[in-house]
């Protein structure tokens, strides 16, 4: 008879163990772990991109002067080259994570800045990231106006009043509020406001 060993994640197990405790079987503890991961990876894609390498570090030219980044994240969307830069910068109070999309002519001789993002006040523990959310018209949206754009249908449910996320944000406006490493729905924000911007 042979001995078999695995190691087995002590947090996982009490969990598990408090459940069955509560009369939960283990075969439904199992089928909500199923039907959860395959909800996640079956939804469909808001937009589909690929990876194409990282710059670090980052330079910009902005009017008033060149501005490094630590690096940025370099994405293949539609055949369009789009950067998503990672820094600090002094914004809304204080020195925050600074998350700044760009978008490469299809010559490659100039970038544009289309989104910028700024660290919330619980970034430390969340990395989560603020963008106040531009209309068509290039003016901020107030969070009651998302459900008349269309464009942004997809990530409603992200959207919070940028007053409540970064203290000195601007109050009854919209943010949309993602991870700075949820690449999908930074990427899905920037290609629709540059198609705005295009409008």
């Amino acid at each position: 008879m042979r001995e078999v060993c695995f190691e087995v994640n002590e947090e996982l197990y009490e969990s598990i163990q408090k459940l069955r405790g509560a009369g939960v079987s283990l075969y439904d503890i199992v089928r909500a772990g199923v039907e959860r991961l395959t909800a996640e990876k079956l939804k469909p894609k808001l937009i589909t991109y690929s990876m194409c390498g990282e710059v670090r570090p980052f330079k910009f030219r902005w009017p008033g002067g060149i501005e490094v980044y630590d690096n940025a994240l370099c994405f293949n969307v539609n055949g369009d080259t789009y950067y998503i830069a990672y820094g600090r910068r002094e914004v809304f109070g204080s020195k925050r994570r600074s998350v700044v999309v760009f978008r490469v002519s299809r010559r490659g001789k100039t970038m544009r800045a289309i989104a910028e993002f700024a660290g919330t006040d619980d970034w430390q523990d969340t990395k989560l990231v603020a963008a106040l959310v531009k209309k068509p018209d290039n003016k901020y949206a107030r969070p009651d106006e998302i459900d008349k754009i269309p464009e942004y249908t997809p990530l409603k449910d992200l959207i919070k009043d940028h007053g409540s996320v970064i203290k000195g944000g601007k109050k009854g406006f919209a943010a949309l509020v993602v991870r700075e490493d949820d690449y999908e729905k930074i990427l899905y924000y920037a290609v629709r406001r540059y198609e705005m911007m295009q409008g």
